[in-house]
């Protein structure tokens, strides 16, 4: 893992925002783990440090910053996407200045019927001709993903940049696909800061501040959930 990998991986633990245990999934699934990145920016020193996670994936890491806009999807996207363009723009402080000035927004998930009626569907200044970098917390199933693109496509003329999100569950989908491969696909290609499977690798047997969150036993379980759910590795 990268520097800020490792970071972002203990600030989630920290916060509790990755558990390890018995949780029922949106999809039905029953997952020995669940990522809530609610809980990892509910105070202002968790919402900053988890904004320097994706930034640091941004601008040092795979991502890239040649694009124009960032969309949070409803609703936890929406606080993550402010956040990381604040975070771009102060990188303008400071010695290693080169601040990046970002336009971002989100979208309804019921439709807004009275006010602005430019802002119905989509909240934001998204313009034809936007390369789009959607910001979330997780890639499951996918579908909710290309949902919410086609949202944005039906509003304006765009390009995808991609999808960055703080965990990668490495999942397929009912029909068995790979859900990264089939948003590929569908051109929208997934950045994660992390990989389930480097979460549970790295944390196997290793103590974090004295507690071992990931045993032989919790380690099993969730390979013997990844075998049934999770992509060819």
């Amino acid at each position: 893992m990268k520097r800020h990998q490792k970071d972002f991986l203990l600030h989630l633990l920290e916060s509790d925002a990755v558990k390890f245990g018995e949780f029922r999934l949106k999809s039905g699934r029953v997952s020995p783990y669940f990522v809530n990145i609610a809980v990892a920016i509910n105070t202002g020193r968790r919402a900053s440090e988890t904004a320097d996670a994706y930034v640091a994936e941004i601008v040092d890491g795979a991502v890239g910053t040649d694009f124009d806009y960032i969309h949070g999807p409803a609703y936890k996207g929406i606080p993550l996407s402010v956040l990381i363009a604040e975070k771009l723009w102060g990188l303008s402080r400071g010695q290693d200045a080169r601040g990046i000035d970002l336009r971002w927004g989100y979208d309804r998930k019921e439709e807004k019927r009275y006010g602005d009626p430019s802002e119905t569907k989509i909240v934001g200044d998204l313009r034809d001709g936007d390369s789009v970098l959607i910001v979330d917390d997780v890639v499951v199933t996918g579908k909710t993903k290309i949902d919410n693109w086609a949202k944005l496509t039906d509003y304006r003329d765009l390009s995808p940049k991609g999808i960055l999100v703080a965990v990668d569950r490495q999942e397929v989908d009912e029909a068995g696909n790979d859900t990264t491969e089939m948003l590929t696909d569908a051109g929208l290609t997934v950045y994660p800061i992390l990989k389930i499977t480097e979460i549970f690798d790295y944390l196997l047997n290793r103590s974090v501040d004295g507690v071992v969150y990931v045993d032989d036993r919790i380690q099993a379980e969730f390979y013997e959930y990844f075998k049934e759910h999770g992509v060819d590795l």
